[in-house]
Order: C-alpha cells, then structure tokens, then sequence
C-alpha cells in the first residue's frame, strides 16, 4: 500500500469526526478529462491522492455516456469485499456518489458495515434536546432579506440535499434571486470556439450528461431544470484548467471560485444570487486544521464583494454517519416532516465543524416514503407514473427510465428506478409534459 493511500486509510474516522467534507476527507473533482482526488481532511494535506482503481475508470466512461447501472455495479463490485466491508477505497467513495443516482438515498445500514465509525459526542443530542426547532425555509426567507448572497451546501452522495435547494430556490424567487451558481456547472467550451456547456444549458433548458458531474443525477437535473423555469439564470464559476496549478491544493481552487463568482456577480451588480455548493466552500470564516486555517470560497467571497452572505449547512446532522445519528434522530423526532433549523434562544445552533463558520444548520425530517419512493421526492413535483408493464423485467433487477419525449439522446433521465422482478413497484415521477420511457444500461 503506498503511503497515502496508508494514511488515507487509517484517516478515514478522524476525518469524520472534524471535518463534514466527504465524510472520508477526499472530494474528486474534474481535471481535464479525468477525475482526480483532492485531500480535505487536514491530516491527508500535502499527501498525495490514492490511484484511481481500474473500477472507477470503467465507471467514468459508464457514467459519461449515461450507463448508471453499469457504473453503480463496476463499482460495488469492487468496492465491497465479501463481508460488505471496503475493500478499494477509490471505488467506495465514487461508488458514494454514483449509487445514489439510481436509489435516490445511501442505506446506513450499508456504511454501518463499511465505515465503523467513532462513537457519538454526547453533547450534541443534549443541545438538539435544549434547542427549539423552528421551520427552515422560514428562517432561510427571513434572513435572506437582508443580504443578495444565499450559499447553500449539500454532500456529494446526498440527493435530498438537491431537492431541498429547490425549495430554497422556490422561496427566494419572490424576494428577487434570478442567478443560480453551482460549482458542479461546466462553463468551459470543450473546444476553441465552441459553446461551453453551461451556455447549451442556458440556450435549450436540457440537462445533458456534459452539463457536469453531479448534475447527472436526475434529482440534480430536476432541481436545475425547475430553477431554470422560475426563471433562475445558471452560471459556472469552478476553477479553470488555466487557473489550476500543477501541484493543485486546496488554497488555489478556493481563491479561483471565488474569484470566478465575484466576477459573475460584478457583471449583475443588482442581481440576488443563490450559490449551490458542497460541503466546505459554504464556509464564509476560514475552518481549523492540523495543518492552519482553510479559507474556503464563501470566506474569500464575503472579503472580495464585501457582501455578508447568508450561509447554510445541510450536510452535518444526518444519520449516514454514526457520530452524528444520535444527534439527529433527537432532532428529527422533534420537527415532523419539515426540514427545520434549531435555535438556542436566538441563536442558531451550529454543531460540529462549521460552527461559527456558517448562518444556519438544517436539520431533514426521518426517512418516510410514498409510492415506493422517498417523500422528499414526491414533494419535489411532477406526476406519478407507472412504469409501462411490457418494459418490466421477468427475472433479475432492471433500470427503468423516464425522459422528456423531445430530449436529447445526451439528455439526463426526469427519473429512473432499479425495478426487481417480482417486488413491489414503485412509480416514476415527471413534470407534466409527453415523456418517453427506455430500459436504462
């Protein structure tokens, strides 16, 4: 085993005690036509990233040409040793990512068996317990009144978290917000002279396999193609190949977003922005770690426009990880079925990493679901579909997939679901519109 993928290893739990980042202290992110890792946890910065397994390569090509099964199983496969427990580090954490575009959810019991975490700090479900719950679009609207600046985070392996951004995008549209910033956006053109993919976005409204990596989730892509029809413009501000140095780091992706967005922003001097981040970018006062302070994009943001942003973390009471379920099946025992942030008199109550580095923390309500699907889902819109019983397989599992009838062969599905023969069915959910239905590879 090289060196950093040792210390990568024997990271993994003390990365998610302290830091919400990825939950294992790496985030991958596109260089070129490649993905690459890029260490977060403290304790992994500096080291040099794992090599990519050949697993996570089939499922780069798989992925980029729209075959989600295909990639969610090259990476199970070898992902998962026997036992259920991790075997290839590289395949897990993009397995993380993939998989939860066909089952909209990752199941704990699932990441029970493959990361044992540290156990729970007791502090936190005592402070949940003190705190008062209070509706979370609700506050997000009141304090956003106030400023021209809204970042939201999500986890990379979180679809709810996406389908929570549009109801913030719904709830801002009234007071004004017309521009959507996502880091996940490609506004690089693919060739000199051509149309970048954030402008084909902006032209057609579809959302295509190439608009960008996680917008490849059809819980991504609903999200981005409802904000579009609120009338949201979408724009890209990711780090550039010519911004990013060859020795690559934290420091110079940082400076380059939120430099790239000040300048988007400078353009529209008027306009109200929400900003659709992962994990730490949302961070708007620079985060400790083994090695100093991280200043992260919304830090470098708030110093660069001088506007002071309402922040929002939705990424750290959840019950994916064993340190935090504790604290948050307290908390979601207490909210109902709306996502809710929770005060301590009149201050909101951050726990973990971002505490004083962020405005608010939204707690989402336990898992329930409808229709075979979860809730959250059904709250997003659209009409309930049955998946057309000739497409039904007679054995074995299959993808189902629905599209708009006039998309793209590029085009993301509206939905799609892993169907078994013999189970229960769920139903499909698509906006209004004449629709195709396909069997998905």
């Amino acid at each position: 085993m090289s060196l950093a993928a040792t210390i990568f290893a024997h990271s993994l739990d003390w990365s998610r005690n302290i830091v919400s980042l990825d939950r294992r202290g790496w985030e991958r992110i596109m260089v070129g036509k490649r993905f690459v890792f890029i260490a977060l946890s403290p304790l992994l910065l500096g080291a040099q990233s794992p090599p990519q397994s050949p697993a996570a390569d089939v499922a780069d090509t798989a992925l980029a040409k729209g075959r989600y099964l295909e990639a969610s199983d090259a990476l199970a496969a070898a992902a998962f040793g026997p036992d259920g427990k991790v075997r290839d580090e590289d395949a897990f954490q993009m397995w993380e990512q993939v998989s939860p575009m066909l089952t909209n959810e990752l199941d704990p019991a699932v990441l029970a068996r493959a990361e044992p975490g540290s156990p729970p700090d007791p502090s936190w479900a005592t402070r949940v317990a003190a705190a008062t719950p209070h509706d979370a679009i609700e506050e997000i609207v009141r304090r956003a009144r106030d400023t021209s600046i809204v970042i939201l985070n999500e986890a990379h392996d979180s679809p709810r978290d996406r389908a929570f951004a549009l109801q913030v995008a719904r709830a801002l549209k009234p007071l004004g917000y017309s521009t959507l910033a996502a880091e996940t956006f490609d506004s690089e053109p693919a060739e000199p002279g051509h149309a970048s993919m954030i402008d084909k976005l902006r032209q057609d409204g579809f959302v295509r396999i190439s608009t960008g990596y996680y917008t490849r989730d059809p819980v991504f892509a609903g999200f981005v193609r409802e904000a579009l029809a609120l009338g949201y413009r979408p724009v890209g501000y990711e780090e550039t190949s010519k911004q990013r140095p060859k020795e690559g780091g934290i420091a110079p992706r940082e400076k380059a977003q939120a430099e790239n967005l000040a300048a988007v922003l400078a353009a529209q001097p008027t306009a109200k922005t929400l900003v659709y981040v992962g994990y730490s970018h949302v961070a708007e006062a620079p985060l400790q770690s083994h090695s100093g302070k991280i200043d992260w994009m919304a830090s470098r943001l708030k110093r660069l426009t001088g506007i002071d942003p309402l922040t929002i973390d939705q990424t750290t009471l959840t019950d994916l990880s064993p340190r935090e379920r504790t604290a948050y099946a307290a908390a979601s025992a207490r909210i109902g079925n709306r996502p809710s942030v929770f005060l301590e008199g009149n201050n909101p109550l951050i726990l973990g990493r971002y505490a004083g580095a962020v405005d608010l923390q939204v707690v989402h309500p336990a898992r329930a679901y409808r229709y075979g699907r979860p809730q959250w889902l059904v709250e997003m819109g659209g009409t309930p579909l049955a998946i057309p019983k000739e497409l039904l397989p007679t054995s074995g599992r299959r993808l189902i997939q629905v599209f708009a009838a006039d998309a793209p062969p590029d085009a993301v599905p509206l939905d799609q679901i892993v169907v078994q023969a013999g189970a229960p069915l769920p139903m499909l959910f698509a906006p209004a519109v004449p629709v195709r239905f396909t069997i998905g590879s």
